[in-house]
């Protein structure tokens, strides 16, 4: 995959991540959670949720996702420092999952470098 492919293709997966987050803040209240979807329950519910099944949870784990590969984002693209992208941060990014998330990024451009040559 060329460098601008998987710019594109992370934009979009962020875009989706985006989606899947304002979705269920809405659903945290119960008074929202009248016209709840199929994809809605197999997104947000679990049976460690809370008394409907609503998992609180989930939507903190894609948040926290999303932050992490911002970041990531930000500065393999960008080469913007970590200062710059969360500057009244509290709380520092596990530094683990950043370097995970980049290796895996830098291995899908590798391996399309393998493949045209």
């Amino acid at each position: 995959m060329i460098y601008r492919d998987l710019k594109n293709k992370i934009k979009e997966e962020q875009k989706i991540l985006a989606q899947l987050i304002k979705r269920g803040k809405g659903l945290r209240k119960p008074c929202n959670r009248t016209d709840v979807t199929k994809d809605d329950k197999q997104n947000f519910y679990s049976p460690w949720g809370d008394s409907d099944g609503f998992a609180n949870w989930k939507i903190e784990s894609l948040s926290d996702d999303y932050r992490h590969k911002h970041i990531v984002y930000c500065n393999f693209f960008n080469k913007t420092p970590y200062e710059m992208i969360e500057r009244t941060c509290h709380e520092d990014p596990a530094s683990g999952r950043l370097s995970s998330i980049r290796k895996e990024w830098e291995g899908q451009l590798n391996e399309s470098d393998e493949k045209t040559t």
